[in-house]
């Protein structure tokens, strides 16, 4: 008898699993979406804009982009905005190219180069910046990062609404000899995501390649971590709303290669469980409510699916003698792997869905699984290569 109930308790345990790890990946990609969509219409908590110029300090980080900051510097001067009320500056992050030469010879345009001897990474870089940056408000964008003419005089406009304390720009990607595979498409699903998240009230993380925030928040900046990401948390913890203003565009390339593609987003993810781990009091309920919410869906969620994906494959397979439905669901999975593994070994493959979505989809979630690895082995990814694009 004593047997028979432990095996009871066991295959429990194994149904328990095996349907909570299935419901964490729902929740993840859509339970929480369409959540937010309800919300954004039952309950939308609008940003009251309207034109409006405050001084503005654009800051541009760099690290050995001598074959594109030019570009960057004309796609920056060439900005809709009152030039009276414009500082650009570029923080030179101890860069070894051409990159602090061709900047100077911008001087006489009013670009100020800033130039560090020894390099402390991305986010130091923008600091540097910040720290004698005259603007009220601070957009910070990346060398690689193009703005559309009036991007600018978007993004500040959010802030004639006072609970506005960090607004994000919204991503545009452009390829280079096709897509990689999935990427546009879920750039677009995180961006519908944003729109539901700030009609309901506050985003919780802004675009890393142009984002804007009121300098009075500045002073809580962290040199080692994602300013994209914590910043809009410090804005929500001193009483403002991060937002997205949906017409201003940054535009960047796609990247082509893989390899660098997926070390992107296991640095990004690493950053992120840093900041999250860090500023871990902003998942408390009874304090934020829905932001605590929105930040354990969205993120912590998110993160936790590798673990979740594992988990269904070992239970199932434990499971697989308990009826056809959990064949079936064993099938089903054994599917999307081969795909994504055949999308992998043939690239050509990666132009048909079938292909390119399970492909996507697994090497978004190893390469989240390599973060946690990393995350925990201490891995914090100060210093960054440009990704090439």
């Amino acid at each position: 008898m004593a047997e028979k109930t432990g095996h009871m308790t066991i295959v429990t345990i194994l149904y328990i699993s095996f349907w909570g790890s299935l419901l964490l990946v729902w929740w993840a990609y859509v339970g929480y979406f369409v959540t937010m969509w309800i919300l954004s219409v039952v309950r939308p908590r609008p940003v009251n804009k309207k034109d409006y110029f405050p001084q503005l300090s654009v800051i541009i980080t760099a690290y050995n982009e001598e074959k594109r900051i030019a570009q960057k510097i004309e796609n920056s001067l060439s900005l809709n905005y009152p030039k009276s009320k414009l500082e650009i500056l570029v923080v030179s992050d101890a860069s070894t190219d051409a990159t602090d030469t061709i900047v100077k010879s911008f001087a006489d345009r009013n670009i100020t180069l800033l130039t560090a001897s020894v390099r402390e990474g991305k986010h130091s870089a923008q600091h540097r910046g910040l720290q004698v940056a005259v603007g009220e408000i601070v957009v910070v964008t990346d060398a690689t990062t193009f703005l559309e003419r009036d991007a600018l005089s978007k993004i500040v406009r959010s802030y004639a609404d006072p609970s506005v304390g960090c607004v994000s720009g919204e991503d545009r990607t452009e390829t280079a000899g096709g897509e990689l595979a999935g990427e546009g498409a879920y750039v677009k699903y995180e961006m519908k995501l944003r729109s539901f998240e700030e009609r309901v009230d506050s985003i919780v993380g802004a675009s890393g390649c142009f984002f804007s925030v009121r300098k009075l928040l500045c002073s809580a900046w962290i040199d080692e971590m994602s300013s994209d990401f914590y910043m809009p948390i410090v804005a929500k913890m001193n009483g403002y709303r991060a937002v997205v203003d949906h017409e201003a565009f940054g535009v960047y390339r796609v990247v082509n290669d893989s390899a660098r593609e997926f070390e992107r987003k296991v640095r990004t993810v690493v950053h992120g469980l840093e900041v999250l781990f860090h500023f871990k009091g902003i998942m408390n309920p009874f304090k934020y409510g829905g932001y605590a919410f929105q930040m354990i869906s969205h993120k912590l969620c998110r993160w936790l699916v590798p673990f979740a994906l594992i988990i269904a494959v070992a239970t199932n397979l434990a499971l697989v003698n308990h009826g056809w439905f959990y064949q079936l669901t064993l099938a089903a999975q054994a599917l999307v792997y081969l795909l994504a593994l055949a999308g992998y070994l043939i690239r050509r493959l990666q132009r048909f869905a079938p292909f390119k979505i399970p492909l996507f989809f697994s090497m978004v979630n190893l390469s989240i699984l390599l973060a946690w690895y990393k995350y925990l082995s201490g891995n914090k990814y100060v210093v960054w290569e440009s990704t090439k694009r």
